[in-house]
């Protein structure tokens, strides 16, 4: 199983989520400029087949961007995000081969511009240590670059100049992605830890209050099933075979009850408490496996359950979820029916599957005719 990385992607799943179109829109925007640049400022006499594959490279790239912040493709992952930077140092690389001999102006460009858009795009996917190598990389490359470029300028001007006016764009871009993954992570966790300590204040406090709920519970069942009976013994004034049987059922009861109690699990309690319309659905984890999920990967699956629960459009008796020992790890399914077509349930529990796509790194999602079915796993800690 991997390990969750410092990233607002994987540390905040729903709040970059929300935020995904303004790194989409710098990713399309390094695409729009290379584009425009090479349409309407390149020199006629580039390379026409380096030209193409530049913008082929940067276009792979701005698709990495697209598919690793989606709710259905996340996270972007290490080996993702380096594909990305080789593309896009690539397509720098050859838009400067397609006009070697030919480029007279450094402002035409787009190279080192593009890739430090892609740089920025990328800091709510990965960490800042990533973000810093990927900026020293690509600065190193541009700075080649430009000095290839050097005796092809017809503005005379010493090298550090035009390495400075070359390589800034990407440094610039590079470095403020690096800042802002590092003090988004900083920021959350900080807020994180304040909260577990409030959480924690909060339930000392309750503890007394679900003792008493419980207390209540019990003196409710035993209202319920033993007082009719004493009070019939004691308006009786005899006991007769039929109480002694009687007798043998009411403890038959509360035993079973109070053994159903202890053995539930909490998936299995959470799915009664989300059955507002009186359609339990079933849970098959005999070994009591749920045990093993952390705190987030609880939180995140009661929600599911319980949206899934009130929607309109699924059978929530349909609802249920099986987990199968696989050591080291707990393979899992939830499946319900629903009479909502594959786009509409996909975009409506969209958010819920960024969350479950960083806390079960394998999660699969299939809609097949009014099925839908979740399949993931999760460590045996």
């Amino acid at each position: 199983m991997s390990a969750r990385e410092d990233t607002a992607q994987q540390i905040d799943p729903l709040g970059a989520l929300k935020l995904r179109p303004i790194p989409l829109g710098l990713a399309f925007f390094a695409g729009a400029l290379a584009l425009w640049r090479t349409l309407f400022l390149s020199d006629a006499n580039v390379d026409h087949a380096l030209t193409v594959l530049a913008l082929v490279f940067l276009a792979g790239a701005i698709v990495i961007v697209a598919v690793g912040s989606s709710s259905m493709r996340a996270p972007l992952r290490r080996s993702h995000f380096i594909a990305l930077v080789v593309l896009a140092i690539g397509a720098m690389v050859a838009e400067a081969l397609a006009s070697a001999g030919s480029d007279g102006l450094i402002r035409d460009d787009w190279g080192p511009t593009a890739v430090g858009l892609l740089l920025l795009s990328c800091a709510p996917y990965r960490p800042a240590r990533d973000l810093v190598v990927a900026t020293s990389f690509g600065s190193l490359a541009a700075a080649v670059v430009v000095g290839f470029e050097v005796p092809y300028f017809e503005t005379p001007a010493p090298l550090l100049a035009y390495l400075a006016i070359g390589v800034t764009p990407l440094s610039a871009l590079g470095v403020g992605a690096a800042a802002y993954s590092s003090s988004f992570v900083f920021q959350v966790r900080a807020w994180m830890a304040r909260a577990t300590t409030l959480n924690d204040e909060d339930a000392s406090s309750l503890r007394p209050g679900i003792a008493r709920s419980v207390q209540q519970d019990r003196v409710t069942g035993l209202n319920r099933d033993v007082v009719p009976f004493f009070s019939q013994l004691v308006e009786s004034g005899e006991i007769t075979a039929d109480d002694s049987r009687r007798a043998g059922e009411v403890a038959t009861v509360i035993r079973r009850r109070i053994v159903d109690d202890a053995d539930r699990s909490w998936l299995e309690q959470a799915m009664l408490d989300v059955s507002p319309r009186g359609e339990v659905g079933t849970v098959l984890d005999r070994s009591q496996l749920a045990v093993h999920m952390t705190g987030d990967q609880r939180t995140a699956i009661r929600a599911i359950v319980s949206a899934l629960a009130v929607d309109a459009t699924t059978r929530t008796s349909s609802l249920s979820v099986v987990l199968h020992d696989d050591d080291p790890v707990v393979r899992a399914l939830l499946r319900i029916e629903s009479t909502s077509p594959d786009v509409a349930i996909r975009q409506r529990y969209a958010p819920y599957f960024a969350v479950l796509r960083i806390l079960f790194a394998d999660l699969h999602v299939d809609v097949n005719g009014s099925l839908l079915t979740l399949r993931f796993s999760y460590a045996q800690h």
